[in-house]
Order: C-alpha cells, then sequence, then structure tokens
C-alpha cells in the first residue's frame, strides 16, 4: 500500500479498535489509542512508532484475517514505519532509493564493496598485505587523517540525517494544545526505552509461532541494543586515548577499549542472529514485506560490522589485518551512510513518540489528581444548617 493508503486504513482499523478495546492495557498504544475519538495521519505516524511490534494484540484480537474486519495493527504499523522513514528522511530521492528501490541485503553488500574499494584507494595500497604490529599500525594501512576525515563526514551526515528526521517527526506528533515536554517526560522516556518496558505484551513476552508467551525477542533486542552501547562506548574510548592521551590504537587484549568492545561486538553477533532466528520462525502475515526486508538489512549491515570488527580483534597481528580493517572500515561506512534511511532510525523515532506518551500520559493523569485532591475524607462532610 502507498502511504495515504495506509493512513485510510489505519483510521478504520483504529476506530474498531477503539469501539472494541478488548486489548487495553496491554501496551502504550492501547492507551494512547483510548485518548483519542479519531485518528489523523499524524497520530497514525505517532502510534506506529510508539509501537514495540510484541504482536500480541494479534492474538488475542477475534476480529483478525479472514474476519471480514480485517484487523492487523502489526503488519499495518510494519508497513506505516517503513515508509514514515522515507518521508522524514533527506533528501528525499536519495530516500527513496536506498529505503526503496535498493532496499535489501544487497544495499549493504553494494555499499559495502563500494566503500571498501574507496578506502584502499585513499590507502596505502602496498601496505594491505603486509604485517604490521604496535602502536599505529591502523595507520600504516590508512592514513590517520584519511580516516578521520572520512568518518567524521559519514558522522555528521548521519547525525544530521537523524536530526533532520526528529525534528519533522516531531513537528507532526507533538502536542495540539502545544503542551510543553517536561524533564519528567523524558526521564519517564528514557526508563520505557532502556528497560524496553513494551517489548514484552502483557508482561509475559511475545507470543511465539507456538502460541507460547516468550520473552527471546526482547532478550535478543536487550543484547543488541546494549551491545551496540558498548561498542559506541569502546569507541568514544579510543578516541580519547588517541587525540587526548596520544596513545595509539591498537591497544592489547586486557585494555578497556578491547573489553568493551569485545563484549559489544559478542551481543550484537548473538542479539542479532537470535533476532533473525526468531523473526524466520514467525508468521510473515504480521509484518509488511517490505518492512521485514529493509529491516533485514539493517541486521544484516550491523552483523557484518560486528563479525568484521571481531575478525580484525583475531588477526591484527597478522598480514591480514590489512583487507580485514578496511572492510570492516568499509561495512561502518556503509552503515553510516545509510543509517539515515534505514531501520537504524527507528529508535530516534521511538524514543520521541515515548516522549510524546509520558507527556499524555502525564497531562491525562493530571485531572484524576486534582479530583482525588477535591475530594473530603469521610467523616468530615460538612453540614448546612437552614436557617
Amino acid at each position: 500500500m502507498k502511504l495515504n493508503e495506509l493512513f485510510d486504513d489505519g483510521k478504520r482499523q483504529m476506530r474498531l479498535c477503539n469501539a472494541c478495546r478488548y486489548c487495553e492495557g496491554y501496551c502504550a498504544v492501547w492507551r494512547a489509542i483510548e485518548w483519542r475519538r479519531d485518528f489523523t495521519p499524524h497520530d497514525m505516524a505517532y502510534l506506529a512508532n510508539l509501537c514495540h511490534d510484541c504482536r500480541e494484540c494479534y492474538f488475542a484480537c477475534p476480529f483478525i484475517p479472514p474476519h471480514e474486519f480485517a484487523i492487523n495493527p502489526p503488519k499495518l504499523f510494519s508497513g506505516l514505519r517503513d515508509q514514515l522513514y522515507q518521508k522524514y528522511a533527506w533528501p528525499a530521492p536519495l530516500a527513496r532509493a536506498v529505503g526503496g528501490k535498493l532496499s535489501g541485503v544487497w544495499t549493504v553488500v553494494i555499499l559495502t564493496i563500494a566503500f571498501t574499494v574507496v578506502l584502499a584507494l585513499a590507502s596505502h595500497t602496498e601496505a594491505i598485505w603486509q604485517r604490521h604490529v604496535g602502536p599505529g599500525a591502523f595507520y600504516r594501512v590508512m592514513s590517520e587523517s584519511a580516516m578521520i576525515g572520512l568518518f567524521g563526514f559519514l558522522g555528521l551526515w548521519m547525525l544530521f540525517g537523524w536530526l533532520i528526521g526528529a525534528v519533522r517527526f516531531w513537528r507532526d506528533i507533538k502536542s495540539p494544545t502545544s503542551e510543553k515536554v517536561t524533564f519528567q517526560d523524558v526521564r519517564a522516556a528514557i526508563s520505557y526505552a532502556m528497560s524496553l518496558r513494551y517489548l514484552g505484551g502483557e508482561g509475559a513476552g511475545c507470543k511465539e509461532p507456538s502460541s507460547q508467551m516468550s520473552s527471546k525477542r526482547r532478550l535478543f533486542h536487550h543484547l543488541i541494543f546494549y551491545g551496540f552501547l558498548l561498542d559506541f562506548a569502546s569507541t568514544s574510548l579510543a578516541a580519547f586515548y588517541a587525540h587526548v592521551l596520544k596513545v595509539q590504537a591498537p591497544y592489547p587484549l586486557y585494555h578497556p577499549v578491547v573489553i568493551l568492545g569485545a563484549l559489544g561486538g559478542i551481543g550484537l553477533i548473538i542479539g542479532i542472529c537470535g533476532f533473525l532466528y526468531v523473526k524466520s520462525r514467525s508468521n510473515p502475515s504480521l509484518a509488511d514485506e517490505r518492512a521485514a526486508e529493509s529491516g533485514n538489512a539493517f541486521a544484516v549491515s550491523l552483523l557484518i560490522v560486528a563479525v568484521t570488527g571481531m575478525l580484525l580483534l583475531a588477526v591484527r597481528d597478522t598480514a591480514a589485518m590489512g583487507i580485514t580493517l578496511l572492510i570492516h572500515l568499509g561495512s561502518v561506512a556503509a552503515l553510516f551512510f545509510i543509517a539515515p534511511y534505514s531501520k537504524f532510525v527507528h529508535f530516534v523515532y521511538r524514543f520521541i513518540a515515548l516522549v510524546r506518551y509520558a507527556q499524555e500520559d502525564r497531562v491525562h493523569a493530571q485531572p484524576a489528581r486534582e479530583d482525588k485532591t477535591k475530594k473530603q475524607p469521610i467523616g468530615t462532610h460538612s453540614v448546612t444548617v437552614s436557617k
């Protein structure tokens, strides 16, 4: 479906869900639905990114296909998210190319090869196949200035792309009454995101194809999320050592940079492989086909980064270090380049949606608290005596 068609179908489904309310209390999505009487395209964009895809609502719903109502929120929301990534991204033609026609594993493979060739041409070609050890060994394959220049540009490209998308998304879903976001809202959203509170159905996990509740999806998502954070911490610490303390990589195995990177890489590999396995066994009718392909492409791109990073750690004292380093840097460069247009951006929109939800939850809870304070305790009712 096209985006406008998804908006229309979403409005139809959400009206029916709001009338039924069988899934009341399942997750943040269903509370947000209850606070609305109608659903605009902006509401649908908000709800789609608030959904954590636990799919429990689908298995609980009595009106799923082949019922004439054809209620299927997981598929609806996955299709919306995939197209909204392109809608909010900049520049639009590149977003359509990377996120649309060229989406899939081949995007990652082609970009990785292209960036590896570019890095090879920018490096000392004769040094690629030589053995280099000791501090500064990586820079003998590719100069420090070339590495900083390339990844500095790609890092800014990624952050700038995320920022534009975030601003556009917030502009669409922000409170129509100009209610201000408070520190309490942001703190609540951080808590929801870090704990993956809404990736667990009613608390027992997500429904698997065997109809058994399981926390596997949540576990693997945690491994991916915190594995990425550990690798980011390792990279940041390495930058501090290299540019502030003037101690160049590679570092010994017991060094904090290596320990953090290795733990992050292991977490990513286990988490991504497990997540892809669980997704391969799930019901394909619960996800938009193109969205599933795009999500798998992102997972594969992240897996390539993790695997080549661990392989680089294993061969860094051999003659294979040079080509392995270039392949690893090429995979990182490809990941950075497609970040504003791939599922890599989903955490940005989901966090913003959680901030909006925390804001709504606070605003709707306020009248209830005020009503409670107005009630007088039993036994203290005033009595009016007529004269």
